[in-house]
C-alpha cells in the first residue's frame, strides 16, 4: 500500500475511533509495526493526530470525549502493569480498598490474591467480575450503569458510600495537570470518585503519563487530594507537579 493512501487511511479511522492502537493500524493497513511508527511520527508532525503510549489520538478531542473501555485497555499496556504491581505493594492483610474502573486499576486484581481478609469495594461490573474469578471478596455497587466504563453511578452509589471507610482507594483518571487538577468525561462517575476520595484514609491516582496535560469536563480531584503512581514523567513535570502532590514514579 503506498505511504499516501495508508495516512488517509489511519486519519479516517482515527476520526471515526478517536484512539487506535498501533496494533489496530497493522491490521487495518497490512503494514509493519516500524512503518505504523514512522507514519504516526510523520502525521503528528503534521498535527493531525498525537502519538501516545502504544497508538495515537485524534487532535481535536473534545472535553467530553470518552474512549470505551475495550480501546483503553490496550493502551500503554507495560506502563499500567508496572504502574498497578506498584499499587499492589501498598495495600496490606485486613484493609478495605476501592478500586474503580480504570484499566490500569484493573491491572491490580490479579495481584491481590496474596493478601489476608481484604475486603474490595467497587463500582465497576467488570472488575467484580474479575475479583470473583480470583475469589477475593467484594462487594459491587449498584446504580446506573454506564456503558461506556462499565462502572455503576448515581444516587445508590453516592449514598452507600457516604457509610463507608475506606483504608485506601486506588482511582483511574482520563488526565490531570497541575491547573486543572484530576478530570474526567462524566459528572455522574467525577461525583463518585470525588466522594471516594473524601471517605478513604489514603487515595491514589494510578495514571501512566499520556494523561498528563489532558483535561476532560468535570473535576473530581485537587492534585493535593491524593498521591501520584506513574510511569514516567519529563523532568520539567515532574519538578511542575511535586509542588502540588506526592509523586512516585514507576520504571523499569
Amino acid at each position: 500500500m503506498i505511504t499516501e493512501r495508508r495516512h488517509q487511511l489511519i486519519l479516517q479511522q482515527l476520526k471515526s475511533s478517536h484512539v487506535l492502537t498501533i496494533q489496530d493500524l497493522v491490521r487495518l493497513t497490512n503494514a509493519s509495526v516500524s512503518t505504523i511508527r514512522r507514519d504516526l511520527v510523520h502525521l503528528e508532525k503534521k498535527q493531525l493526530l498525537i502519538r501516545i503510549h502504544g497508538g495515537c489520538k485524534t487532535t481535536n478531542s473534545s472535553l467530553s470525549e470518552e474512549p470505551k473501555v475495550a480501546q483503553r485497555q490496550r493502551l500503554s499496556l507495560p506502563q499500567k502493569q508496572l504502574i498497578a504491581q506498584y499499587a499492589v505493594t501498598l495495600v496490606q492483610d485486613n484493609e478495605v480498598i476501592f478500586l474503580d474502573s480504570g484499566t490500569t486499576v484493573q491491572k491490580m486484581i490479579p495481584e491481590l490474591t496474596h493478601l489476608k481478609h481484604l475486603l474490595v469495594v467497587t463500582n465497576s461490573v467488570d472488575n467484580g467480575s474479575l475479583l470473583a474469578d480470583f475469589q477475593i471478596r467484594t462487594i459491587v455497587l449498584g446504580g446506573s450503569l454506564r456503558a461506556l466504563t462499565k462502572a455503576t453511578v448515581g444516587a445508590n452509589v453516592l449514598t452507600y458510600l457516604n457509610n463507608c471507610h475506606l483504608d485506601r482507594a486506588f482511582m483511574g483518571t482520563n488526565g490531570f495537570d497541575s491547573v486543572h487538577g484530576y478530570t474526567t468525561p462524566d459528572p455522574d462517575e467525577s461525583a463518585v470518585k470525588s466522594l471516594v476520595i473524601r471517605q478513604a484514609d489514603q487515595a491514589y491516582i494510578l495514571a501512566d503519563s499520556s494523561k498528563y496535560q489532558q483535561t476532560r469536563f468535570s473535576k473530581f480531584a485537587e492534585l493535593a487530594d491524593a498521591d501520584l503512581i506513574t510511569d514516567h514523567l519529563t523532568t520539567a513535570a515532574y519538578q511542575q507537579l511535586r509542588h502540588y502532590t506526592k509523586i512516585m514514579e514507576v520504571k523499569k
